[in-house]
């Protein structure tokens, strides 16, 4: 089976209040995006490419392949492929899936040969690839997930990290200004409903897919104008089922500044455990 994974990193992470991307926010001197690459590079799985979506240069102007290049090594670096991302996770999921159909997909059912990239060729291909898809604000990913994602996605054809929810969580309706973010701000008063927390997950990513499944997935959502925030729900989308795995406290989604500091505090603990 060939396996591919994608590692977006398409966005500006505007939310951490840095003036630079937060994939490029350094945790132990040593960019997020780095310790999320290591996490593909350094696994037991021989992952046959790398794919990392990054901002389209308009949105932020930076030499990416200057800087894989000065922090890989030249072997390691063979497996990655840089490509423009789009201005939303989903299009840059989208911008991959393509790439991927169209540089290793297609050449694996013709054997270089695209013109026979056609019928039974290219399904049975497809049909035998799985693809990973990460976010690169999480750097803690052991490669014991990885495995086991892997083994479940050849069972099932999709799997993702997560984990149970512990909060109360409450759906809100009604109301313009839905939350006071203190105590002077305007808010409405709302209908509120209490869901149940049992039957609740809160997903992460790795997810991953066998790769007829997730082109499907993201090629109907993009014809249906489907708009959502993981992967998984495009795969919900087709009316297929998922299975979901239970991931470590520890993989966490770097999103404020809070979080930076937070991943400081989780990276020695990480390393003890991987």
């Amino acid at each position: 089976m060939k396996i591919y994974a994608v590692l977006l990193a398409a966005g500006t992470g505007s939310r951490t209040g840095f003036a630079l991307p937060k994939q490029l926010i350094k945790i132990k001197d040593k960019e997020i995006v780095l310790h999320s690459l290591d996490i593909f590079l350094n696994s037991k799985i021989n992952f046959d490419a790398i794919i990392i979506t990054v901002p389209p240069p308009q949105i932020y102007d930076f030499n990416w392949n200057a800087f894989f290049g000065k922090n890989l090594s030249e072997e390691k670096s063979k497996k990655l492929k840089i490509l423009t991302g789009g201005k939303s996770r989903q299009e840059s999921v989208y911008n991959a899936i393509k790439y991927i159909e169209n540089t290793y997909i297609k050449a694996d059912a013709s054997g270089g040969n695209f013109e026979n990239a056609t019928g039974n060729y290219f399904e049975n291909a497809a049909e035998n690839a799985a693809v990973f898809i990460h976010d690169s604000a999480r750097p803690f990913v052991t490669d014991k997930e990885l495995k086991i994602l892997l083994d479940k996605t050849e069972e099932y054809g999709a799997a993702f990290l997560c984990s149970g929810v512990t909060e109360t969580i409450k759906e809100i309706s009604g109301g313009k200004n839905k939350i006071a973010e203190t105590a002077t701000n305007k808010a409405d008063a709302v209908n509120l409903k209490t869901l149940l927390r049992d039957s609740l997950i809160s997903a992460k990513t790795p997810q991953t897919f066998k790769f007829d499944i997730i082109k499907k997935a993201v090629y109907k959502a993009e014809e249906e104008n489907f708009i959502s925030t993981d992967d998984v729900s495009l795969v919900e989308n087709l009316g297929l089922p998922v299975f979901p795995i239970q991931s470590t406290d520890l993989n966490i989604k770097i999103t404020s500044a809070l979080d930076v500091e937070i991943a400081e505090m989780f990276f020695k603990k990480f390393h003890e455990k991987s």
